[in-house]
């Protein structure tokens, strides 16, 4: 009678669902857009927690990012070898599995705060089980809709994919600041992903799982091990340079940087001779593909760089809560995913997406320029402006360069090509977090010496706006307050010059050939190529 009942709440899904009763098929969606959703809130989220957790693992700052850095290789990685697992065990299986690995970590990172090295561990196992899980999942949401339905399971799944520009860090700063503990995110994430993969297990225990036994893993898991070890160590490189501004350290930093040349040259060696290589090398041959994801990754890498200082230092410089500078990245969701739609709809109908892309750029760096421009402290509601138009300038941006860059690259690669944009992408995430560190701390060590330089003109507008100062030690915090606000519009000022340029050097890219084919397999590709 129950099961009656929610069929016929549930009927008009009936149209939609090619196997499964309308309330099961419902549940389905519901499940997997969760498990989407979770992964990359832990991508997003984590940002304004830095603060806390460096205050939890007591290491500092600069150690607390290693987590976030890490996960983001190994998320990238993931995109490689996940169609391989899929191929061996069904997407079913590789998708549940995922989402345990996935709980386990969370589980033992929310216990393992006081332990550096294997709370980063942790957060990388978190990174690769996120990513193992999303194209699995993304083909178990297809499978069970019919192909004329199929461009509303693209449209579910699209709306997930800006999380981590704008609802993670609000979601994030409500965990570590109104609730008061950041470890509640990892424990939350157990529980969720715990519903998601039993979930999972008892919708589809009776579907058989496509899998090919016979598909040997031995050669894609070497060359993928070799791979992510590569990463992981440049990556290594570029974490102890938070610490020492690439000039200190140089015994940890040179080895480092071997085990990263040494696993890098063994994964070439191994790739180039595997006949189903875990990298195609041969589509960069393919005109666009090499400069569009040039371009598309400085992009990307100045957009990660910009929000993992806007977040950071308006809470170490500004005194900002989590919180409400998580509430500042919040309007980015209002726009990003509607101009994402509109972007796909005009490239449908023929409009040469470099347009679009030249218009995200230009938009970014009026933004940047914009920030930069602002006399702090500034009101936090005047705040909120840019990032309405950033969220604009973002739905443009992935689907645009998606398109520039598989625009000349064969049907049967395009796939392929997609995941390999996924990793280089989330391989430059991890290093733009890092860069943009190290970039900080180069401009504030210029203010600064440029600030208590004998200079008589600089030290009389000092003596001038800090003559009421009661003692040494607040004018020097006074100062020092000064010299990280005028850092932050350096780099600002400098974000916005590199979009400028990219607005111009994204007309070196040729034009796209007008969409043929079927536009629900294209589409497919650009919503997918939006993955974090």
């Amino acid at each position: 009678m129950m099961q009656s009942t929610l069929d016929r709440l549930f009927f008009p899904f009936k149209k939609s669902s090619r196997i499964l009763p309308p309330a099961q098929f419902v549940l389905l969606n519901l499940v997997l857009e969760i498990g989407h959703f979770l992964v990359l809130l832990n991508a997003g989220a984590y940002l304004p927690m830095l603060p806390n957790v460096a205050g939890k693992i007591g290491n500092g700052l600069a150690y607390a990012v290693w987590g976030q850095t890490d996960y983001f290789t190994a998320m990238g990685a993931a995109f490689l070898v996940t169609r391989d697992l899929m191929r061996r065990f069904g997407p079913k299986v590789v998708t549940i599995s995922a989402y345990l690995l996935f709980a386990t970590a969370s589980l033992m990172a929310a216990l393992a705060t006081d332990h550096l090295f294997l709370y980063t561990a942790l957060r990388v196992t978190q990174g690769l089980a996120a990513g193992i899980s999303i194209i699995p999942s993304f083909f178990l949401l297809l499978e069970y809709y019919r192909i004329k339905q199929q461009k509303i399971a693209l449209a579910l799944w699209g709306f997930a994919v800006f999380i981590p520009y704008s609802l993670g860090p609000v979601i994030g700063g409500w965990f570590a600041y109104v609730l008061g503990d950041f470890r509640l995110l990892f424990i939350t994430s157990f529980f969720v992903a715990i519903f998601v993969a039993g979930t999972l297990w008892a919708l589809l225990a009776d579907w058989d799982d496509e899998s090919d036994h016979a598909h040997s893993l031995i050669r894609p898991v070497i060359s993928f091990l070799l791979f992510f070890g590569a990463a992981l160590a440049l990556q290594q490189v570029f974490n102890i340079g938070l610490l020492s501004d690439l000039v200190n350290r140089l015994r940890e930093l040179w080895q480092y940087a071997c085990i990263a040349s040494l696993l890098g040259w063994l994964f070439w060696v191994v790739n180039s001779g595997n006949n189903n290589p875990l990298v195609r090398l041969s589509l960069f041959r393919h005109t666009n593909y090499g400069l569009g994801m040039l371009l598309l990754n400085l992009g990307f890498m100045g957009l990660q760089g910009a929000t993992v200082q806007y977040i950071i230092r308006f809470q170490v410089v500004e005194g900002f809560t989590p919180w409400h500078v998580g509430l500042l990245y919040l309007p980015i969701f209002v726009f990003s995913k509607p101009f994402s739609v509109i972007a796909q709809r005009l490239l449908h109908r023929g409009l040469d997406p470099r347009i679009l892309a030249s218009l995200s750029f230009a938009i970014v760096a009026i933004c940047f320029y914009w920030i930069a421009e602002y006399n702090r402290p500034a009101t936090w509601e005047s705040m909120l402006w840019p990032q309405l138009w950033l969220g604009m300038a973002m739905g443009l941006f992935f689907v645009s360069m998606t398109a520039i860059s598989i625009a000349y690259v064969p049907k049967q690669d395009q796939m392929h090509a997609v995941d390999l944009l996924n990793t280089i992408r989330n391989l430059c995430a991890g290093l733009a977090i890092t860069f943009s560190d190290i970039a900080w701390d180069w401009m504030f060590a210029y203010e600064q010496n440029r600030a208590t330089s004998p200079d008589t003109t600089t030290m009389q507008v000092y003596t001038a706006e800090f003559q009421s100062a009661p003692m040494v030690h607040t004018l020097h915090e006074h100062i020092m307050l000064n010299i990280a606000r005028l850092t932050f519009n350096d780099l600002f000022y400098s974000l916005s010059m590199l979009f400028a340029t990219l607005t111009c050097l994204i007309w070196l890219t040729q034009h796209t050939p007008k969409i043929s084919g079927k536009k629900l397999d294209f589409t497919m590709l650009e919503t997918l190529g939006e993955e974090p």
